[in-house]
């Protein structure tokens, strides 16, 4: 399962690392990033720093949609303790003392975990102390009898008056002193501080990348959510955005603008890879119309097709495969998922599909050579009583009927499982299947009979 998760001032990614070494790290979460992450194939998603102010934050919608996508998405620390507070209730799992304190109402401004911090370059070394931070650290020091209850108050109330950028223990210390509040005290805090301060977003963040790393262990399979994402124009505008930023961003190994010339040098490939393209992007568009999980049992059958489909079989095949077309595990995981849900949304629109077959025929310049053949063939078996032909009609047995198609017609090897393939082809089984070239071969000795050509 890939896993990104969106880190920062809270806790440095090397660090991240060390807990989780399998999610890929990326910087403070902004909007459209949680999109991107999705389209780009992420199943599990971690927040735990994001952008304020200056960058647009990450929106709720995107995190609601990569939830009814199937991504499990979990937040912490800082801005994905704010989102995981206001969007538990939809499935968003949040963890640790900052996100409890703002789903119960304790904290509210969303100053309370913002700090000033240095570009990536540094690692996003964080230049102030997050509120709730200070919070943590004099609870600790009033529970320990470093400071009594009123000087606790007014430290509590000096650093919330403070802007958050210039918030720090040096700041803090030094306005209680010009405040009046008694010297023993701030000594007795400032010798404390090394030693006793609390870092609450970083043990949050740390107890999130351990639930993480337990989910991805576990591998409970895609998200399952209560309610129903509704798209909106502004939605579709954000989607159409994101999904061209991906689609540029993709390939940091070949750019598209390659494949798309190597593909215009095959000349009528590139009308048909094209289309292809174009009904897997309102494929996958209607799918996110009409939301749905993907179930494991219909994964592993998506997947045994998908190779069947392309004639591959034996485990060393499968390999050479994919390396051929650049795929890891996740890829292929990724790949099969969006195949899942193009073929969900051919079988929910299968009427409206086929009604489009004759067009589609017409566009390519074989509809009327196909009819012929179809009315040809129907005028001979209903003459002969054999449009619904019985094993006695074969005239030979069905390994024979099998070499027939597949290596005298067709030139392929016979597919190994039968079943499976005729699926591939909208037959509901292997009988189906059978009976259809039962008719095509009695057809075309027919036709033979009669001098007609092959």
């Amino acid at each position: 399962m890939t896993a990104v998760v969106f880190a920062g001032p809270s806790l440095s990614q090397d660090v991240c690392r060390t807990i989780l070494p399998a999610a890929e790290y990326r910087p403070p979460v902004s909007q459209g990033d949680v999109t991107r992450a999705v389209l780009a194939g992420a199943r599990a998603i971690g927040i735990i720093d994001g952008y304020f102010e200056r960058v647009p934050a990450v929106w709720h919608k995107e995190i609601l949609w990569a939830m009814s996508r199937g991504t499990h998405v979990f937040g912490a620390a800082s801005m994905g303790a704010l989102r995981a507070a206001e969007l538990h209730q939809y499935g968003m799992v949040g963890i640790g003392e900052v996100f409890a304190a703002f789903r119960d109402g304790e904290l509210e401004d969303d100053d309370e975990v913002t700090v000033a911090h240095g570009p990536a370059e540094i690692g996003f070394l964080a230049t102030s102390v997050a509120m709730v931070d200070i919070r943590a650290t004099l609870a600790t020091a009033l529970a320990g009898g470093v400071v009594t209850p009123a000087v606790h108050d007014a430290l509590i109330g000096l650093a919330k008056q403070t802007y958050y950028p210039n918030r720090s223990y040096e700041v803090l210390l030094a306005d209680a002193h010009a405040a009046g509040l008694p010297a023993a005290d701030l000594d007795a805090l400032e010798n404390w501080l090394p030693t006793g301060r609390v870092e609450r977003k970083a043990a949050d963040a740390r107890a999130m990348l351990d639930t993480v790393a337990a989910h991805l262990a576990a591998d409970p399979g895609p998200k399952r959510v209560g309610f129903r994402f509704e798209p909106t124009d502004a939605w579709e505008q954000v989607l159409r955005r994101d999904g061209h930023q991906v689609a540029a961003a993709l390939p940091d190994e070949l750019p598209l603008e390659g494949l798309l010339e190597e593909l215009r040098l095959l000349g009528a490939d590139y009308h048909r890879v094209l289309s292809v393209a174009f009904a897997r992007a309102l494929a996958l568009r209607e799918a996110e119309r009409r939301p749905a999980p993907l179930d494991r049992a219909v994964f592993r059958d998506v997947l045994h097709g998908f190779f069947i489909e392309r004639g591959v079989r034996a485990p060393e095949e499968i390999k050479a495969w994919l390396e051929v077309q650049r795929l890891g595990t996740d890829g292929l995981t990724a790949l099969v998922s969006r195949q899942a849900q193009v073929a969900r949304v051919e079988t929910l629109m299968r009427d409206e599909i086929l009604a489009q077959i004759p067009d589609a025929l017409r566009v390519a310049g074989l509809y009327g050579g196909l009819a012929a053949r179809a009315e040809d063939k129907r005028a001979r078996l209903a003459e002969a009583d054999l449009l619904n032909p019985a094993a006695a009609d074969w005239g030979q047995d069905e390994a024979a009927l099998l070499r027939w198609h597949f290596s005298e017609r067709l030139a392929e090897p016979i597919p190994d499982d039968l079943e499976a393939y005729a699926r591939t082809l909208g037959l509901a089984n292997r009988h189906a299947f059978l009976q259809m070239l039962v008719r095509e071969h009695l057809f075309a000795g027919r036709r033979q009979v009669d001098g007609a050509p092959p």
